[in-house]
């Protein structure tokens, strides 16, 4: 008789698809090594103007909307796909849990930035506000909050978690969560990239929905975008 496990469940299950473990697989693979390798082509280069630049949110736009469809091309081995993905009703307090874990990684980030240097590594933040280019900062700023952490949560906790199920809850959990650190490809920022999507995977497994991990990962790089302002514009 075959068996299977909840999706919040951390024991093994026999539920397993070739298609969806293989297809995941290898773009969560082409995204590790594509970090490393965007990280070490860019080193030389200035990227702190990046939010200044349209051009920066077509390439964002273009490039996780492949993502997005992707995901539910490879989804479609799971019936029905939107629930299999994460996509289902949610419990509100599963959204201030997985901000209160954010909250707590970014504090550990915080204690560990003088000897990892990961923040100052990924080089995003600009060194000056400069007003004429104030709409492409905000455009900027509403894709990272928006487009760019559903695609990530969707791909990573939605369809990653699913497909990896099959070795338990934890184990996928765990698993998306340090291919999401090493997806970014900056060492320094790793582990608490690693804890921050352990949290938001555990938050997906436990809520059995995609949607807490990304208003709270929505919710942080909002706030990050705005720190950014606040500090350059006063």
């Amino acid at each position: 008789m075959q068996t299977t496990s909840s999706p919040t469940s951390t024991t093994p299950s026999d539920d397993y698809r070739t298609a969806p473990f293989v297809a995941w697989s290898a773009i969560a693979a082409a995204f590790v090594v594509l970090g490393f390798w965007s990280t070490s082509t860019s080193s030389d280069e200035d990227t702190s103007t990046a939010l200044y630049d349209y051009g920066f949110a077509v390439g964002t736009i273009f490039a996780y909307g492949i993502l997005i469809g992707l995901t539910f091309l490879i989804g479609r081995a799971y019936d029905p796909t939107g629930p299999a993905l994460g996509l289902r009703s949610f419990e509100w307090r599963w959204v201030g849990t997985a901000i209160g874990l954010i909250i707590l990684v970014l504090i550990l980030a915080s204690a560990l930035e003088p000897v990892l240097h990961g923040g100052r590594d990924q080089g995003l933040s600009p060194e000056d506000w400069r007003p004429d280019r104030a709409g492409a900062f905000a455009l900027n700023g509403v894709i990272v909050s928006t487009i760019v952490p559903f695609t990530e949560e969707l791909f990573f906790r939605g369809l990653g978690v699913r497909a990896l199920r099959f070795f338990g809850g934890i184990a996928a959990v765990v698993v998306t969560g340090v291919v999401f650190g090493l997806s970014h490809g900056i060492l320094g920022a790793l582990p608490p990239l690693v804890l921050f999507g352990i949290a938001l995977g555990w938050v997906r497994l436990r809520a059995d929905s995609v949607w807490p991990g990304v208003l709270a990962h929505g919710f942080y790089n909002a706030v990050g975008i705005l720190v950014v302002y606040v500090q350059l514009a006063y």
